[in-house]
């Protein structure tokens, strides 16, 4: 079994804890880790369920991106993937729970989806972010989650990736229970509540009823043309609506095997290198070599823009994107009334584009405080008259010479 994840019996309930940190990624050996404790318990019988946890701040928050790197470039060679841990799992002949806390993103989701159960705190987020870097689920996640979630919502996440908080995923089907109090606790109770009801675990990539609830030529059709207007030349958005859609024209295992296709045809595309370029330069330079990690950092409560033209527009948006109040300084109301224009033109085209609703346009426009700078005015007149003091001594000088 992997140092990373480690196993204990707790009154003839499993727990099986990934213990990777800082965020639990599915590096090289937590898979594997899984996978042989999962096989272990079909044989143990002193085990009745089993419930998969996250040890530290998070469940599995996802792939570790830098494996992603090395099978572009060759390095790995290794055939090992999730779909041999999920399918163990839903074989398994004894109820599988996943307790989420933090995040289960990606490949989490996808691990946490293999199993029969789901149960999450409140405070948890669950989500699909593979197109953010280019891609799209690779381990069965396009196939599985339209059975557990139903189509549209499926669509939604996988093609824009944006994370779902716990309670709209229980909602949608993802989450089975929100768990009060303590997570480990709370699952090892409702494991031994399936155990006491005689259930016999239903494997997710059965469950099909969702995916003929409802006609979803429409829903493909709107996210197609909502995927280019906001996502414009981008192809994992597409790839993965694609995928959505096999889910419902194939059987399970042919979906599977047309996901990876799309999967490796994105992950070695021009456009998913230079995401996860990016995804890595951008943490790299938020690193300070001499500043130590734990430097409290200075809470922005109110910013003061001076200028309210393109750039100060720009600096304006980036900080009510952040819910940080502004007050936006011009020197004339013309100018001014001009600025706030072009910012609301520019929330309104997002709004228009689907990116986000009205009522967060509304928002952010409303953390915006206009204001007439006079001091500008008054600093100008004050040079302008320390230049003609200056100019009539210089004169006097001259005239006494």
């Amino acid at each position: 079994m992997s140092d990373m994840v480690k196993f204990s019996n707790q009154g003839g309930i499993g727990v099986i804890t990934v213990d990777n940190p800082p965020v639990n990624a599915l590096s090289p050996g937590v898979p594997e880790g899984i996978l042989a404790t999962v096989k272990q318990a079909q044989t143990d019988d002193s085990i009745q369920a089993l419930v998969l946890i996250g040890s530290g701040r998070t469940f599995i928050a996802g792939a570790d991106i830098r494996e992603f790197g090395k099978i572009t470039s060759g390095e790995r060679k290794d055939k090992f993937s999730l779909t041999e841990l999920m399918l163990a799992m839903e074989d398994s002949s004894k109820p599988v729970i996943c307790a989420i806390h933090g995040t289960a993103f990606g490949g989490g989701l996808e691990v946490a989806m293999g199993a029969h159960y789901r149960v999450a705190v409140a405070s948890a987020q669950v989500g699909q972010p593979e197109v953010k870097l280019g891609l799209i689920p690779g381990a069965g996640g396009t196939q599985r989650l339209p059975r557990l979630a139903g189509v549209p919502k499926a669509v939604e996440m996988c093609a824009f990736g944006e994370p779902v908080k716990a309670p709209a995923a229980l909602e949608a089907g993802i989450v089975d229970l929100i768990i009060e109090g303590d997570l480990l606790s709370g699952a090892i109770a409702f494991a031994r509540g399936i155990l006491a009801k005689g259930e016999k675990p239903r494997k997710p990539r059965e469950r099909n009823e969702k995916l003929a609830a409802l006609s979803s030529t429409a829903v493909f059709a709107a996210a197609r043309e909502q995927a280019r207007k906001t996502r414009r030349g981008m192809t994992a958005p597409l790839a993965a609506i694609q995928s959505v859609e096999n889910a419902i024209q194939f059987p399970f295992d042919q979906g599977c095997k047309k996901e990876m296709e799309l999967f490796m045809k994105c992950l070695f595309s021009d456009q998913s290198k230079a995401m996860i370029h990016a995804f890595f330069g951008e943490r790299e330079v938020a690193k300070i070599p001499f500043l130590p990690k734990d430097t409290p950092v200075a809470e922005i409560r109110k910013a003061a823009v001076v200028g309210a033209g393109t750039m100060g527009g720009g600096i304006t948006m980036n900080y009510v994107n952040a819910g940080i109040p502004v007050v936006l300084k011009e020197a004339t109301q013309e100018a001014l009334d001009r600025g706030l224009a072009t910012i609301r033109k520019n929330y309104a085209n997002s709004v228009k584009k689907g990116r986000f609703p009205q009522s967060v346009m509304d928002q952010r426009m409303a953390l915006i405080r206009p204001q007439l700078t006079r001091w500008l005015r008054r600093s100008r007149h004050r040079r302008r008259s320390s230049v003609r003091r200056h100019g009539a001594e210089e004169a006097g000088v001259r005239r006494d010479r």
